[in-house]
């Protein structure tokens, strides 16, 4: 039990630290560019972080996937479809011909959906921890709506699509450290 939670923290470290690199390179390169070549070059500078944060948490959720034995047969699969996954998008937005952050948004959001969704999984198995279950409930509904929130921004514009992209990357790697720095109590631990 403690060997798969190692695992889980370990990919949820890695995704973090892409997630806060892309917030940091979006406040660098500030999505308000004075001129047109300047605004294309910072959508595609986001555009290919996005794509490179993609296929390595993907390379990294196939590798985590076979280090769960035999008997995680779920957990193997969830991370081998959350995997490739990652990998197809990260693919399809670096060979694609469409160079904008709408359609960052547009790809993004099914990551967002899923992770929600996974929140609200897990939350229904936390019966005995109110605190934690109404925080996942509470952290999933959030990730679900802005799930849908990158699918119509991503109808929009692209400025708006830059903002809840990088908003959207913040509160999950908000949500992904208090999951890293959570310590059980010592009357778990002795369950």
């Amino acid at each position: 039990m403690r060997y798969e939670l190692r695992l889980h923290r370990s990919l949820a470290a890695i995704v973090s630290g892409l997630l806060i690199g892309f917030v940091v390179l979006f406040v660098y390169l500030d999505h308000r560019a004075p001129s047109a070549w300047v605004e294309a070059s910072v959508a595609l500078s986001l555009e290919i972080a996005a794509a490179t944060g993609l296929v390595a948490v993907g390379i990294a959720e196939g590798i985590l996937a076979f280090e769960f034995g035999a008997t995680h047969r779920r957990e193997i699969l969830t991370y081998l479809v959350l995997g490739v996954t990652s990998v197809v998008c990260g693919l399809y937005l670096t060979l694609t011909q469409s160079s904008s952050l709408k359609t960052v948004a547009l790809v993004v959001a099914p990551h967002a959906l899923l992770f929600g969704v996974a929140q609200l999984r897990v939350s229904r198995h936390l019966g005995h921890h109110p605190v934690v279950r109404t925080a996942l409930i509470t952290w999933g509904l959030s990730e679900v709506l802005m799930a849908l929130a990158l699918i119509v921004v991503s109808r929009v514009s692209d400025a708006a699509s830059a903002g809840l992209l990088a908003y959207v990357a913040a509160m999950t790697a908000l949500q992904l450290i208090g999951f890293l720095m959570y310590k059980r109590a010592p009357q778990e631990q002795a369950v």
